[in-house]
């Protein structure tokens, strides 16, 4: 059983560039709070492409050092997305939603790096943790979002 009921879910793609950056942010992101704190947060990932197979995700996960699995979410027989993509219908990769108890409380960004497609600069909000550091002190959570900036997703 998980105590406080976090789950973290990050839509990505292996092939996205701003995917492949953002693994850095959501790698410390998982070590910070699951390692350093010690909090029994979920963290898992789905690729909702046709493109992605087992072996191009562990070669992903391997190449990026991420601490939690990724999955293909993809449904090949009739050619759709798979039931994660289904039931929080990201629109790009990277995006993440964070929920807790069961409640969706954040959708989008991990960071503000990336404020349109090729436009970097160093991050100056970091949503992610700012919502899970919310969480482990135990203050109000407000349901927020953010407009996720990466890859389209092809439904």
């Amino acid at each position: 059983p998980n105590k406080t009921n976090v789950i973290i879910t990050a839509f990505l793609y292996e092939n996205c560039p701003i995917a492949q950056y953002m693994c850095g942010p959501l790698r410390e992101t998982y070590r910070y709070f699951c390692d350093t704190l010690n909090q029994n947060f979920i963290f898992r990932g789905f690729s909702p492409n046709a493109f992605s197979t087992t072996g191009s995700l562990n070669d992903f996960m391997d190449k990026y050092d991420i601490p939690f699995s990724v999955t293909w979410d993809y449904n090949e027989l009739n050619g759709s997305p798979g039931a994660y993509t289904q039931n929080y219908l990201p629109i790009v990769t990277p995006e993440v939603f964070i929920e807790k108890d069961g409640t969706l409380i954040y959708r989008g960004m991990i960071d503000n790096s990336y404020q349109a497609l090729g436009d970097w600069s160093l991050p100056t909000e970091h949503y992610l943790k700012d919502v899970l550091m919310n969480i482990v002190n135990k203050e109000e959570i407000v349901y927020f979002e953010t407009e996720a900036i990466g890859c389209f997703i092809n439904y």
